[in-house]
């Protein structure tokens, strides 16, 4: 192999006097291995990868993979230049005829070729001419995030040449530039924590990451005086990290859900929709005003996780545009989650459109979650008091063994009417769930159904009856890759599960999981669905449901599933409505016009509470050794945690309605030290969670006299 070393710097910036001085930013390194290379044979052509990479091309050009690198940045500088300071590349050896890339279809849908690009394949030039693309920026949770786009392939069509860039060198240019985020005054020390650390897993500069939230408060305790929010959001009274939005006539069968959350830490509120409505009276519809409500407590209380309680019909979605494949309103409870800027900047009918040129930017919205959002799908209240003890069952009472074991149904994707001995395109087991199976630990079984079950000796057929019949055991984790539609779920030919099959599920609320959808519209919630179907189920189905709204585009929709179950079981990310909304973000750089990335942001959404802890093995038992009683004024209460050994960085709660309420998290030995003054004899409640373990929930007393006893609960 040719071999060169260019020691060079190479700016994509426009430069002009105007500008203010360039201030260096951060910057990293990253190498790619020939032996990393794979070039298949496609037909004529040959499909070129690189592995940790995906493509960005556009329809006809050549196919080439592309790393995308993301970056912290401070609030107050934009990205000005990209720069290569170093890079070596080398020529793979051969002649080749890169693949054009081609226009995904849905599941089920015939493919449709693309003739190469004629400019780009009768030229020698190198393609993509710059080894570095800056994709943008958007904002997570207050924080910066640039992306820049890698190349490490470039392609010389008439003569063939691949040249690989072995080891490159980028560094970002900044300038001075007002925040667009959405402003946030305060946030509890338990949700900046999550986010920083969210932050810290998704850059490529970790260790700059702290000091990038300006301007936030960071509030370590609740109030002296216990819980004591104020009615609206505002930066007096107490933090809110989780609020409820629903009907009057469902709140109350949603204050268990919210007690449950207060009691553990989490220190929750619920307000309804007319509420909403009285309070918020400016926007265009309902849903705006809700979103509204939503940013002011993002600002004001330090909002990180929305339930919206209800169906569509209780608190409406939001339709989002998408030129893409013929034009599409996608449903999508995104709308709540992305906080920064205006869904419809234009102020036309549209909300949510994609950048198409310079004489049609789009809207400026910029898909990066802010708060952490799921919905409970319900129309009455009996589906209402479905899902909170489903919800309730799924944290505090749910089948030890079923915690430990997963499900996946693939069906083949391509071609539609598959048999047994054709030709495969795309195969749900090969190329979407056998993946991720790796990534899951060895302590969890792994059931697999498959339709082209043959070569995976592990794995048997996939049918109506034996889906019905797993479904029916109990599992933690359940996934479909296949064709359906809202009415239905295909496990083969002409044999599908149905709505009426969901209701008679009884796998029972305490093994009732999470399901993942890589499938057409279960999820479109604004009809009768086969995904609130599951939810709905007073006997069984699932306690989360993550799907799509419209269409879904496996080759796109694969790299999300695969991100969720690593995010899951390789980096710990373990609440429902974070695993959900991190799956999304490494791909939103490629998402800023109309492509099925943007569709698939719009149209996967959650249903089921944001804020939940999925397990990731079979959970055991928590003890805590504390006093039984405490007496009247300042206290410091040792509590140590075991399950027999100690469990570090379990999550203490401890509640006095109006006078107490503190937390804390166990060091190394099991141990915390919470300090509090309670005012009055009585009660107080103390419960401890931590991963993996059945949360723990006991009283303490508050008496007047000196007199203290220990207690192991």
């Amino acid at each position: 192999m040719a071999r060169r070393h260019l020691a060079h710097w190479l700016l994509i910036a426009v430069v002009c006097a105007a500008l203010p001085a360039w201030a260096a930013g951060p910057a990293t390194d990253t190498s790619f291995s020939s032996e990393a290379v794979s070039v298949a044979p496609a037909g004529e052509f040959s499909k070129v990868t690189v592995l940790g990479c995906r493509s960005l091309s556009d329809t006809g050009k050549p196919e080439l993979p592309v790393k995308v690198l993301r970056f912290v940045v401070p609030s107050d500088m934009r990205v000005e230049g990209v720069t290569i300071s170093y890079l070596v590349e080398e020529e793979l050896q051969g002649f080749h005829r890169v693949l054009p890339a081609q226009p995904e279809v849905p599941i089920g849908e015939p493919a449709v070729w693309a003739d190469p690009d004629r400019s780009i394949y009768e030229s020698d030039e190198l393609y993509p001419r710059d080894r570095v693309e800056y994709l943008g920026e958007g904002y997570f949770g207050g924080y910066r995030i640039a992306s820049v786009a890698v190349y490490p392939l470039q392609y010389a069509p008439r003569s063939g040449r691949l040249i690989l860039a072995s080891d490159v060198s980028v560094a970002l240019e900044l300038a001075p530039a007002a925040s667009r985020a959405h402003p946030r005054g305060r946030m509890t020390a338990r949700s900046e924590r999550l986010y920083r650390e969210l932050v810290e897993g998704l850059v490529e500069n970790p260790r700059e990451v702290a000091g990038k939230l300006s301007g936030v408060d960071v509030v370590d305790e609740v109030g002296e005086d216990g819980f004591l929010p104020r009615y609206t959001p505002s930066l007096e009274g107490s933090p809110v990290e989780y609020i409820i939005i629903t009907s009057e006539e469902f709140e109350p069968y949603f204050q268990d859900l919210a007690n449950w959350k207060t009691q553990k830490g989490v220190p929750t509120v619920i307000r309804t929709v007319s509420w909403i409505e009285a309070n918020y009276p400016g926007g265009a519809d309902t849903a705006e005003r809700v979103r509204f409500f939503i940013r002011d407590a993002y600002e004001s209380w330090g909002t990180t996780f929305v339930l919206l309680g209800g169906d569509t019909s209780i608190v409406p979605v939001r339709f989002g545009w998408s030129a893409y494949y013929g034009g599409w309103d996608v449903t999508s409870d995104l709308y709540y989650s992305d906080l920064d800027d205006n869904w419809n900047m234009d102020g036309d009918s549209k909300f949510g459109e994609g950048y198409a040129g310079a004489t049609s930017p789009g809207d400026s919205l910029d898909l990066y979650p802010d708060v952490f959002v799921g919905r409970a799908p319900a129309a009455t209240a009996i589906e209402v008091e479905t899902f909170v003890d489903k919800t309730l069952a799924y944290v505090k009472a749910a089948d030890d063994l079923f915690a430990a074991r997963n499900l996946f149904m693939a069906e083949v994707l391509f071609p539609y009417d598959w048999e047994q001995g054709d030709l495969i395109s795309t195969d749900g087991a090969q190329h979407v769930v056998e993946p991720v199976l790796p990534l899951i630990p060895s302590w969890i079984h792994n059931a697999l159904l498959y339709q082209n079950y043959e070569p995976y000796p592990e794995s048997h057929p996939l049918t109506a009856q034996s889906a019905l019949d797993s479904m029916n055991v109990g599992y933690n984790i359940t996934a479909h890759v296949g064709h359906g539609n809202k009415d239905i779920l295909r496990c083969s030919n002409e044999n599908y599960v149905t709505v009426q099959d969901i209701d008679a599920l009884t796998n029972g609320i305490d093994r009732s999981g999470f399901l993942w959808m890589l499938n057409c519209t279960s999820t479109a919630i604004e009809y009768d669905c086969i995904a609130e179907h599951f939810m709905n189920n007073p006997d069984g189905g699932a306690a989360f449901v993550f799907g799509p709204t419209r269409f879904c585009f496996p080759t796109t929709a694969k790299d999300y599933f695969y991100t969720w179950f690593e995010l899951l079981y390789s980096d710990g990310v373990e609440r429902v409505g974070v695993a959900c909304a991190m799956s999304k973000i490494p791909y939103v750089p490629e998402s800023s016009y109309d492509n099925t990335d943007r569709w698939t942001q719009m149209s996967y959404v959650l249903l089921g509470d944001p804020e939940a802890r999925l397990w990731t093995r079979r959970p055991v038992a928590l003890s805590a050794v504390h006093d039984s009683s405490v007496p009247l004024g300042p206290v410091d209460l040792t509590v140590t945690v075991v399950d027999p050994a100690a469990v570090d960085s379990a999550f203490i709660c401890v509640v006095k309605d109006g006078e107490v309420y503190t937390t804390g998290y166990t060091n190394a030995s099991g141990q915390a030290v919470l300090s509090f003054t309670p005012k009055t004899t009585g009660t107080m409640t103390i419960t401890v969670t931590a991963k993996n373990h059945y949360p723990h929930e006991d009283t303490i007393g508050v008496t007047s006299s000196a007199d203290a006893h220990l207690t192991l609960r």
